[in-house]
C-alpha cells in the first residue's frame, strides 16, 4: 500500500503540475517476445490482429542488467510492486529467476504472468525457491473442448498441461508448508466462453488456486468484434457473474468480480467516460528498453538504454502525457496511438475521479465531459 507520504505527493503531481512528485507506483516489464503460443487474441502473436509494437524488433529477451539498474532506481521512487509479463511467454526467457530475484531484492511484490504450459517440476520447485509473489495463469477456458475453440491449431492436449502444471503447483506448496506464490486463474471473458465462466469457479478450486479473475475480451480495435458480447449476452454474464460471488466465497477463493463489472459498466469506450491518470501511477517496460506509460499506447516515453528511468519519468514526453489525458479532448486526440477499450486501469483511474471530479478543470479536475 502506498504510504501517506506517498499519497500526498501523487496529489501535489496531480494539483499542481505535470511532473510526478513519487512512482510510478507499479511496474510492468516485458521479459520476453518469444513465444510457444498463437492466441487469436494476442496483439503480437496473432495472425489475425498483428498489431505492431514499438521498439528494436531484433532484441528479444529484456537484459538482467537493465532490469537491476532499473530497480536501483525504483527503489528510491515510492514503486511498490512489478508485473513480469511478456509479448510472449515469460518462462521462455533463459534467465528469468534472475529477473524475479532482481526485482524481490529491492522489495518490490512481484507478480508473473504466464500461459500456463510450461509449469513442469523444475520450474516449479524454481518459483517457490525465488519466492515470487504471485503467479497468474491466462486460461480462456474451462475444458479441453473449449480451450480448442479458443485456441485454433493450439495442441489439444495444453488443457492438460496447464491443470497438471497448477495441481503441482498447489501440492508443491502444500508440501513445502508456504503460501507462496499466490495462484491466479485468469480468463479474458469473450463469446466463446461467457456462458461457462462458473465452471471456472469449479476450475480454480480443483487447481488449487487462491483466486479467480476475469477480464472484458478486448477487440483489439474491432479485429476481433465477432468475439465481442452483445448487450443481452453482457446483463446475462453480469447476473452469473453476481451469482459467482458466493460460490467463490464458500470455496474459500478471492475474486475480481466487483472490478470486472466496473469494466463492463463504464463499457468499451471509456475515454467517454474517465480521465486517464495512469502516466501518474504506472510503466511499462520493453524488452529493448523502450519505456511507454501503458500496453496498449504505443507513444514511447523514452529508452533506458538512453537515459535514466528517472530522467525518463518526469521528461517532456511523459509530461505531455499526463497533460493530455486527463481530459476527453486529449483523450480523443490520443486514440491513434491508444487502444483504450476495456482498459485495465478503469479502477484505478475511477479511484482517482472520484476525488477529483470535484476539483475545477484547471487544476486537473472537473468532468470529463466538460474539460477541454
Amino acid at each position: 500500500m502506498a504510504t501517506l507520504r506517498e499519497k500526498t505527493a501523487l496529489l501535489r503531481g496531480l494539483l499542481a503540475s505535470e511532473i510526478a512528485h513519487v512512482g510510478p507506483f507499479y511496474v510492468t516489464v516485458d521479459v520476453t517476445r518469444r513465444c510457444n503460443l498463437r492466441c487469436p487474441g494476442c496483439r503480437y502473436h496473432s495472425s489475425v490482429v498483428n498489431m505492431p509494437s514499438p521498439g528494436d524488433k531484433g532484441i528479444l529477451d529484456t537484459s538482467l542488467d537493465m532490469l537491476e539498474d532499473m530497480c536501483d532506481e525504483l527503489r528510491t521512487m515510492g514503486t511498490q510492486s512489478m508485473i513480469l509479463i511478456g509479448e510472449g511467454e515469460p518462462f521462455l526467457h533463459p534467465r528469468l529467476f534472475d529477473l524475479i530475484h532482481a526485482a524481490k531484492r529491492i522489495g518490490l511484490h512481484v507478480t508473473l504472468l504466464t500461459n500456463g504450459t510450461m509449469l513442469d517440476e523444475a520450474r516449479v520447485k524454481a518459483l517457490i525457491d525465488s519466492h515470487l509473489d504471485t503467479l497468474k495463469v491466462s486460461c480462456w477456458a474451462s475444458s479441453s473442448d473449449e480451450y480448442q475453440r479458443n485456441y485454433p491449431g493450439a495442441d489439444p492436449d495444453n488443457f492438460q498441461k496447464i491443470i497438471a502444471g497448477l495441481q503441482r503447483l498447489a501440492h508443491t506448496k502444500a508440501k513445502y508448508r508456504t503460501r507462496l506464490p499466490r495462484i491466479v486463474l485468469h480468463q479474458p471473458i469473450n463469446a466463446n466462453n461467457f456462458q461457462s465462466v462458473e465452471a471456472m469457479a469449479d476450475l480454480a478450486y480443483t487447481t488449487g488456486c487462491n483466486m479467480l479473475s476475469f477480464s472484458p475480451f478486448k477487440t483489439r480495435r474491432g479485429k476481433l468484434a465477432s468475439l465481442s458480447l452483445s448487450p443481452d449476452q453482457e446483463e446475462l454474464l453480469r447476473l452469473t457473474l453476481c451469482r459467482m460471488k458466493r460460490k467463490l466465497a464458500s470455496l474459500s477463493i478471492t475474486h475480481n468480480i466487483d472490478q470486472t463489472l466496473l469494466r463492463y459498466k463504464i463499457g468499451e469506450a471509456v475515454w467517454e467516460k474517465l480521465p486517464c491518470y495512469i502516466g501518474w501511477l504506472h510503466a511499462r517496460v520493453k524488452v529493448d528498453g523502450t519505456v511507454l506509460s501503458c500496453n496498449p499506447c504505443d507513444l514511447p516515453m523514452g529508452n533506458l538504454r538512453e537515459k535514466s528511468f528517472r530522467a525518463i519519468w518526469n521528461d517532456h514526453p511523459y509530461k505531455d502525457f499526463r497533460k493530455k489525458t486527463r481530459t476527453r479532448r486529449g483523450l480523443i486526440a490520443m486514440g491513434g496511438h491508444c487502444d483504450c477499450g476495456f482498459c485495465c486501469h478503469v479502477e484505478d483511474n475511477a479511484r482517482i475521479y472520484r476525488i477529483f471530479r470535484w476539483v475545477p478543470p484547471g487544476f486537473g479536475g472537473g468532468s470529463i465531459r466538460k474539460a477541454s
